[in-house]
């Protein structure tokens, strides 16, 4: 059974202001991680978090492993994402 996929209300508004290509290809990638996290995801150790990459977005995300819930924290351009 798949993972189950939240966005924060933060990175939902990032989600909607994107363009409709890349709203789908990060559509297309949560697919892929609900089905399998450990094989599309990369620790962040030093925030203690995951990021997902989608060409050049980056999701940051959480997982809940017990709930098997991934939970997308943030989104943005991979030259921005990780100055917050």
């Amino acid at each position: 059974m798949p993972f189950r996929v939240e966005f924060t209300e933060l990175a939902a508004d990032k989600y909607r202001k994107l363009d409709k290509t890349t709203q789908d290809r990060i559509v297309k990638k949560l697919r892929e991680v609900a089905e399998n996290p450990k094989r599309h995801v990369t620790s962040l150790r030093s925030i203690g978090a995951f990021k997902i990459r989608v060409g050049d977005c980056r999701l940051i995300a959480d997982i809940d492993w017990i709930e098997e819930v991934v939970y997308v924290l943030t989104l943005g351009h991979r030259s921005t994402i990780y100055r917050h």
